[in-house]
């Protein structure tokens, strides 16, 4: 007699490190987990920024945000444009060590940061010789930053200015944005200076409109979280920010609508969902529901059509007579994410 044991979806497995559990799972959010776990399980294939999209369902800046949100925490490393998995020495404490079998490093995984080669050193210096304005440049950005620049800062600054395009005065906008929300990170700067050369970000008036644009968006978060009374541990990520600007400064919901979508979102999911509150909103905006009063008058008269239209069922009418009830409340659970 033979025996064998019956793996199942035990037969095919990957390491993940114990400190995402251990340390980092309870601040992660869902999009970060989702690329981590991704990119751990096809360690060996070339994942770019697109195929996360792509596979994932994510925008372009949540998979950067996301990775980022792994680099900062020792969880994979970069270094030009390969992403792999960072080498943290085994300690005694259990709650820090990682599963000795890591993935093979993952190579070339490039993102939309590292999209264009930084300039060498000669080439930089013969740049800075002929023109004053980016000398100048570099000079600031040692004051924003708080700290002198090294070789591979003065290159990445040189790319965005050579290679994507971006004039010096929308480099120092951009950088003294960074700085005010304690962002001043030459990552960030060369993140954020990619995604404004992509958009076509190019001029003083468009640089100072997006600065601007993000800086309702992440008041209106502020706004939005103290409102729910959610800690957000953390920068907020682009999604909260993006639908609290909605929110406020498109749709124009006051406090009290978007407290009654939250309560509604938890006392039907039993948890916060963003999502969830943001397609509430939407049905309420779409149907031109501004306010309580008109929600609650909405409801009030749509329960007592249906109430109508059971009593003429209940008295032999197999059909109403004007179509089916629309129940508001119904809508939105079964049709949340509808367009």
């Amino acid at each position: 007699m033979t025996f064998s044991i019956n793996l199942g979806v035990w037969g095919s497995v990957f390491a993940v490190p114990a400190c995402v559990v251990d340390r980092h799972i309870k601040i992660a959010s869902e999009a970060q987990i989702k690329v981590l776990l991704y990119i751990l399980r096809h360690a060996e294939d070339e994942n770019s920024a697109d195929t996360l999209c792509a596979a994932l369902k994510l925008s372009r800046e949540e998979a950067e945000n996301a990775l980022s949100f792994w680099i900062e925490r020792g969880v994979l490393t970069e270094s030009q444009g390969v992403l792999e998995p960072a080498n943290v020495p085994q300690k005694a404490d259990e709650s820090d060590s990682v599963i000795s079998k890591m993935p093979e490093p993952v190579k070339k995984h490039h993102t939309a940061v590292s999209r264009a080669r930084r300039p060498d050193s000669q080439f930089v210096a013969k740049l800075l010789k002929e023109d004053a304005l980016l000398a100048g440049l570099l000079e600031e950005a040692q004051t924003v930053l708080k700290k002198p620049l090294s070789s591979g800062d003065t290159a990445t600054l040189v790319m965005l200015y050579d290679t994507f395009g971006l004039p010096c005065e929308v480099i120092a906008m951009m950088m003294n944005y960074l700085a005010s929300v304690g962002n001043a990170n030459m990552r960030a700067v060369e993140r954020l200076g990619i995604r404004w050369a992509d958009e076509g970000i190019k001029t003083a008036e468009s640089a100072e409109r997006e600065v601007e644009r993000l800086t309702n968006s992440r008041e209106a978060w502020g706004r939005v979280s103290t409102l729910l009374g959610i800690r957000n541990i953390g920068k907020p990520t682009a999604a909260q920010m993006e639908h609290a600007d909605r929110w406020l400064n498109e749709w124009g919901f006051n406090d009290e609508m978007i407290t009654e979508a939250y309560e509604r979102c938890v006392n039907t999911k039993g948890a916060y969902d963003i999502r969830y509150i943001n397609a509430i909103l939407k049905r309420w905006n779409n149907s031109g529901i501004k306010s309580l009063d008109t929600l609650h008058a909405q409801e009030s008269a749509t329960k007592n059509k249906t109430t109508v239209k059971k009593n003429n069922s209940s008295k032999g009418s197999v059909f109403s007579t004007d179509g089916a009830s629309f129940d508001i409340s119904k809508y939105e659970n079964t049709s949340l994410f509808d367009d």
